[in-house]
């Protein structure tokens, strides 16, 4: 099975789910493709890729989507900030220097939603990164700020010195799960696949399952 993941979900969710993967479906043989979500649903489209793990909606036509889970976004944060350990509201971004990824990925365009739902306008980001992994070094050298998945708070906050803050309710956050052909008359083994999937995340990260595994959505 040839399956795309988009970068900021790829380096967080691979370990467990490969992982449980071999355990639960050893006949199984998975070619992993990370790239961005245009270029993925291109690929998907063309036939060169089965299925991709994206953040929801896709909003394309033929394309069947399966939720498996919501994950919720952190402040990451310079060491020693005062916003550190705290609850804050979107619009506390209005007086915070924002870090974005490069266009096309879809933390980007999440993050920027969330500023224009609060309110905030951005003329334009001091840094723009290819990765989280890059951006959260920025952060941590005293750069910015910018907002990172929980998914990949385990990772980033263990190799940097961090600082997180953590949104009050209603927190903002994306929908993960993986989409297919709707043409590629696999529905059911697809919604097997995402119901292991979503199992082997939850079980690893602070993340909501949107459905209980193995339930059609």
């Amino acid at each position: 099975m040839r399956l795309g993941l988009i970068p900021t979900v790829a380096p967080y969710v691979l370990p467990a789910m490969l992982a449980g993967l071999a355990d639960r479906l050893p006949e199984l043989t998975l070619r992993v493709v990370e790239d961005q979500t245009a270029r993925l649903l291109t690929l998907l489209r063309e036939g060169a890729l089965d299925a991709a793990l994206i953040a929801l909606p896709s909003e394309t036509s033929g394309i069947t989507e399966i939720p498996i889970y919501d994950e919720d976004f952190v402040l990451a944060l310079p060491p020693g900030h005062p916003l550190s350990g705290k609850r804050v509201v979107p619009g506390a971004l209005a007086n915070l220097p924002l870090l974005l990824l490069d266009e096309g990925h879809c933390l980007r365009d999440q993050t920027l939603d969330v500023c224009r739902k609060a309110g905030v306008r951005i003329e334009q980001a001091n840094t723009q990164a290819a990765s989280v992994a890059t951006a959260v070094q920025c952060v941590t050298g005293g750069l910015g700020v910018m907002l990172i998945p929980q998914s990949a708070v385990p990772v980033e906050a263990a190799r940097s010195r961090l600082g997180l803050a953590h949104f009050a309710a209603p927190r903002p956050g994306r929908r993960i799960g993986p989409v297919f052909r709707s043409s590629s008359g696999r529905d059911a083994p697809y919604r097997r696949l995402a119901g292991i999937i979503g199992e082997l995340v939850s079980r690893d990260q602070e993340v909501r399952l949107t459905t209980k595994p193995g339930t059609p959505a």
